[in-house]
């Protein structure tokens, strides 16, 4: 497996750490920017879900501050309604941009649109 180094650690290819497993409390999110898109991270249970953070309905940028039903994240605007897992809207219509989330050790890591995390959180 082709590694990547960054900030001292070494990370799959791809992949970038975004946070801590301890940042994010469960059922909460986090919102990132990463390679200029804006990206909502979400803890339910053991795991970490990355979405697109902005609604396709009407484009707004809120999905880090949305309604979180078991792994269906619900638009505060409007109400539209999306799988975590796979992005597909299941209220309304289309889909978010979904993103592989990974634990490494203590980091959470996602493989995405390239650049530097940033910390953008209004969770």
């Amino acid at each position: 497996m082709m590694t990547t180094q960054t900030r001292g650690n070494t990370f799959p290819k791809g992949f970038v750490r975004v946070a801590h497993i301890r940042e994010i409390p469960d059922r909460c999110s986090k919102k990132i920017i990463l390679g200029g898109e804006e990206i909502a991270l979400w803890h339910v249970g053991d795991r970490f879900y990355a979405v697109g953070n902005v609604c396709p309905h009407q484009h707004f940028s809120a999905l880090h501050q949305g309604i979180l039903d078991g792994l269906f994240l619900t638009c505060p605007m409007h109400g539209w309604t999306y799988s975590l897992e796979t992005g597909i809207a299941i209220v309304g219509n289309g889909r978010v941009l979904t993103y592989r989330v990974e634990l490494w050790g203590d980091d959470v890591i996602m493989e995405g649109p390239h650049g530097e995390a940033t910390d953008d959180s209004e969770a």
